[in-house]
This record gives C-alpha cells, sequence and structure tokens, in this order.
C-alpha cells in the first residue's frame, strides 16, 4: 500500500517567476506559451495606459500588455533584463510585460495561501493566492482576470 497521497492537496504547479519591482509573481507555467526579449509593441492610439500595443508573433497580432501597470500601477522597466511572456488565454494569447524572469517554481496547493486582508481589492482580484518561499512571498497570477481585461478593452488577442 502507498503511503503517498494522489488527491488535488498532493498535487504541485509549476510556476515561472517573474519580478514588478520588488514584487514577485508567479505565472502558471501551462499558461505560458513562450518567454521572449521585451520588444517595442506597435502603438495603438487610444489605449488604456496598461495597454502596451501590439507585437506580430509569427503571422498573428498579440495584445501586449504592462502588468506592473495592471498589478502595482507602475510601468515596467525596459532594462535588459525585461521579458515578454506570452501566455495563453483560452483560444487566444496575449504578451505580459515585466521586469525580470527568474526560476520555475513547484507549489503544492497545500502551500497555497489566502491573501492579505490589507491587499487593496485592486490588487487582490488579480491573484489566486500566495506561497511563502525562503527569501519572499509569492503571488499566484490569475491568468484569466489579466486576460479579461486584454479582451474587453484593447485590440483583439492573438488567435492561437
Amino acid at each position: 500500500m502507498s503511503n503517498r497521497n494522489d488527491g488535488p492537496a498532493a498535487r504541485e504547479q509549476k510556476h515561472v517567476c517573474c519580478r514588478l519591482g520588488s514584487m514577485l509573481v508567479g505565472i502558471p507555467l501551462d499558461r505560458v506559451q513562450e518567454i521572449n526579449r521585451l520588444v517595442e509593441p506597435t502603438f495603438v492610439p487610444l489605449m488604456e495606459p496598461y495597454l502596451r500595443g501590439v507585437i506580430n508573433l509569427r503571422g498573428n497580432l498579440v495584445t501586449v500588455l504592462d502588468l506592473g501597470v495592471i498589478v502595482r500601477g507602475e510601468p515596467t522597466s525596459t532594462s535588459p533584463k525585461a521579458r515578454t511572456v506570452v501566455v495563453e488565454v483560452g483560444e487566444e494569447i496575449c504578451g505580459l510585460c515585466v521586469d525580470e524572469v527568474g526560476d520555475v517554481v513547484e507549489v503544492a496547493a497545500a502551500d497555497l495561501e489566502a491573501l492579505p486582508s490589507h491587499l487593496p481589492a485592486q490588487q487582490r482580484r488579480w491573484f489566486q493566492g500566495m506561497v511563502q518561499l525562503p527569501q519572499q512571498l509569492l503571488l499566484l497570477l490569475d491568468v484569466a482576470s489579466i486576460g479579461a481585461i486584454g479582451a474587453t478593452t484593447g485590440p483583439a488577442m492573438g488567435a492561437r
């Protein structure tokens, strides 16, 4: 008889750790299509500040969202470490600008904690929960909520 618990609480999900200023955000690895150097997207007039523009990704126009503006109210850097994380949102894809991409970590469902009550509601809506890592808290991004704003207010996200 095995002592392993194969239930949902024992399952682990991998997350790509990304920096937004001093904040560490985890993007579910199964939603990440690719990670690219930050390229300047094509400007589209009358866009919201969090919409950086669109890029052509192998023939598909992809909306690029500034994740720093969305979750912190501050734009992501344009440093050499900055990246565009291309993620799947349903049947579409969008790019998320981040300050830096780090390691991939495995998060057990049992380690997932609720967001702190002092986190403003405007920020809480973007995250599913948090995990205490050895050096810092990792906020787990809710990709569907981020993608929803790009799909409803910006140019069409790229179809797969």
